[in-house]
């Protein structure tokens, strides 16, 4: 079952192909976005950017098509709108490991599905660098959800151990807008977080963390209960970002450790408008958004590929043996992947409003309208 249910995504090539991309299908004949803007969201996922990262440089430029161009880099969407991006600086000689898989990447369990089948092109499609054509879509999904009053916005909230600020701190919108182009993302202690990856990278190991997400101005009654909720959509979109183990909402884990009294978020008039005074649910009761600020954290494990010798098997031979990996790695994914679940967030969030907006448009549809 695909997570969407108005807009269908689908990223294809691989790692160290000539091209990888992605096509968004299903939007809204006549919608324009600006290239430009896609171009600098994407920015923040690039190699070099961030501390650590892997010395493989791209420009993740995409070419557009399903689109006419209008000038000035504006485009307005005519039908499945596709993102090409080339890769330059390929090296798939550096990725021999699928009859000795590295531990905790997909090299085996890939093999496994493939029917034996050895043949790929560096990491394939489990690489971190199939989040850029993700990022690109992303990067068009948040321009029309700004369109329609949502933003979208992701930051490092723990990393390599080292734990930073975050909503649940009171942080203001405009305080994650002016982190995200920081070296590292981050609300607070970032030296710390630096200084922690940095220790890890010396020794051949690497680090993760914790990427939290928030979209403010999202409004009440996107989502629906059982399968279709909205929870549901965007932690299926989030995982579709490699390295991620986990997401939670709101109070998340730490909820089951509350009596009811102090996890529930009683509702308030405030403004002529409903709201709660708190947002442990983040922002969604029963899989249906109640016009909080939908929040939400992902975690991210260490990047497997370390130099440390690790133990593994020889598939050819069915014996044990050892590896160390060699190529060019990220010591930690986390602050490139802010992006990647920014992206993937946008996405879910549009399509539950295009999916409510299409319900809308029914005529026997009776509607409640909700000033927020």
């Amino acid at each position: 079952m695909k997570p969407f249910d108005v807009i269908d995504v689908e990223i294809y090539g691989e790692s160290h192909s000539a091209e990888i991309g992605g096509i968004l299908r299903g939007l809204p004949a006549g919608e324009t976005f600006s290239a430009e803007e896609v171009r600098s969201f994407a920015a923040r996922r690039k190699s070099g950017k961030y501390l650590f990262s892997t010395p493989r440089r791209e420009d993740d430029e995409a070419v557009w098509e399903g689109c006419a161009d209008l000038s000035g880099g504006i485009y307005r969407i005519d039908g499945d709108l596709k993102a090409r991006i080339f890769n330059r600086n390929v090296r798939p000689s550096d990725y021999s490991y699928t009859l000795t898989p590295r531990p905790s990447h997909a090299d085996y369990c890939a093999w496994v599905k493939d029917g034996g089948d050895a043949a790929r092109s560096g990491g394939g499609r489990f690489s971190g660098r199939m989040t850029a054509p993700l990022v690109a879509l992303g990067g068009v999904a948040k321009q029309l959800l700004g369109r329609r009053g949502i933003r979208v916005a992701a930051y490092i909230g723990e990393l390599a151990g080292v734990k930073g600020k975050g909503y649940a701190d009171g942080v203001t919108e405009s305080e994650i807008a002016e982190c995200l182009d920081r070296p590292l993302p981050m609300l607070s202690h970032t030296d710390e977080a630096a200084a922690a990856v940095k220790e890890a990278a010396e020794k051949g190991d690497s680090a993760g963390g914790v990427v939290e997400c928030v979209a403010f101005g999202v409004p009440a009654g996107l989502g629906d209960a059982l399968f279709g909720g909205l929870e549901s959509k965007i932690a299926a979109a989030v995982y579709a970002v490699p390295a991620v183990k986990g997401v939670e909402f709101g109070a998340g884990f730490g909820i089951a450790r509350m009596r009811g009294s102090e996890a529930n978020d009683p509702f308030v008039i405030r403004g002529g408008r409903v709201v709660t005074e708190k947002n442990d649910s983040g922002g969604i009761n029963g899989g249906i958004s109640n016009g909080m600020p939908v929040t939400f954290r992902a975690a991210l494990r260490p990047t497997p590929s370390i130099s440390l010798p690790q133990r593994t098997v020889d598939l050819a031979a069915m014996t044990e043996t050892e590896i160390s990996v060699r190529g060019r790695h990220d010591a930690t994914v986390v602050p490139r992947a802010v992006a990647a679940i920014e992206a993937a967030a946008a996405l879910a969030l549009l399509d539950a409003v295009l999916l409510a907006e299409k319900e809308k448009a029914k005529p026997d549809k009776k509607t409640f309208e909700v000033d927020i």
